[in-house]
């Protein structure tokens, strides 16, 4: 499934993708907006609608298309945020303009930025343009300046091109370099164009590359600080691994040091078991032996109570006291 090509002007304009893309953005946004004439504008491809809400805020009635459904719909959202007066002056719709055959041919300015590069057939685009505009409209026209590799841009404009594109319908007012875009301002004339080719012309694309340059040699000079950069923290980066090797090293000899001490403390602490042991064996024989005495003793004292109560005992044990009696006698 193919994807949606979405051209993000609003947030650009709004600074959500940079800086310094913003800032260029509003530049050439009001480069376009301060260069509309008449009451009643045409914004073909109008994106996120940025042109159409801003000639909106000035009393403009806009008529904004695009062929895509999610820009629209993103446009809608925005113009709601608006006052109603705003909302009251500007329309948004999803259309194709080369065949829409509602939309109105007596607009005072009709409006055609970052459009061109996207079509296959300007000739017919442009002729169809033309039919739109009232006798002495104007167009306003931005194209990138130079290579832009967006996916789905169909050429690469500089000058001539351009130029004699437009020049074939209309009669070109003006023509500006505006950074990395390049913006005309042509009117719906039967007039005749003056040679594309003057002093004034090319000295404008001369400065148009000149700015073009310095732009680029700018990001160049950035990107090259920040190679520089970072080049610098890999170096330092690197410093305190050599130190961290030494320092790994070190801690690997303490810990083989270590667990030779763990090895040595572990076959004393076997043999003090050991000898535990043994010393653990030789009490318990010995706590066995006086149970044993003790048994003894104990079936002694017995047997002596049990003659004691007999009669045939108690004559025995006469005999036996009087016989100890008697050998005491003899060693006297």
């Amino acid at each position: 499934m193919s994807k949606n090509i979405i051209d993000r002007v609003n947030e650009a304009y709004y600074g959500a993708l940079g800086t310094d893309f913003s800032k260029k953005t509003r530049e050439r946004i009001n480069w376009i907006v301060t260069r509309v004439t008449g009451n009643k504008v045409l914004d073909i491809g109008c994106s996120q609608g940025i042109n159409a809400i801003l000639l909106g805020r000035e009393g403009k009635k806009v008529d904004g298309i695009d062929i895509s459904r999610e820009s629209i719909d993103y446009a809608m959202n925005e113009l709601g945020k608006e006052h109603p007066s705003v909302q009251a002056s500007v329309t948004f719709k999803v259309s194709n303009f080369m065949t829409d055959d509602e939309i109105e041919k007596d607009y005072d300015t009709i409006l055609l930025t970052e459009v061109l590069e996207h079509i296959s057939d300007p000739e017919a685009f442009l002729k169809k343009t033309l039919a739109h505009l009232k006798p002495g409209g104007r167009l306003i026209v931005t194209v990138p300046f130079g290579i832009n590799d967006f996916i789905d841009h169909k050429r690469t404009y500089y000058y001539s091109l351009l130029a004699e594109q437009i020049g074939t319908h209309f009669k070109i007012e003006s023509f500006d370099y505006l950074g990395r875009w390049s913006g005309v301002v042509c009117t719906a004339s039967p007039e005749e164009n003056l040679p594309f080719y003057t002093k004034e012309n090319l000295q404008k694309l001369e400065q148009g590359f000149y700015a073009l340059e310095r732009d680029y040699m700018q990001r160049i000079g950035t990107l090259a600080g920040q190679t520089a950069k970072q080049e610098k923290e890999l170096k330092e980066l690197r410093q305190p691994k050599e130190s961290g090797d030494m320092l790994y090293e070190e801690l690997k000899a303490q810990i083989v040091h270590q667990e030779e001490y763990i090895r040595q403390l572990q076959i004393e602490t076997v043999e003090l078991l050991n000898r535990e042991e043994d010393a653990l064996k030789a009490a318990l024989a010995a706590v066995n032996k006086i149970e044993d005495a003790n048994r003894k003793a104990s079936y002694i004292e017995h047997r002596y109570n049990v003659l004691k109560k007999s009669r045939f005992g108690r004559v025995q044990l006469k005999y036996w006291a009087l016989k100890k009696k008697l050998a005491g006698r003899g060693k006297k």
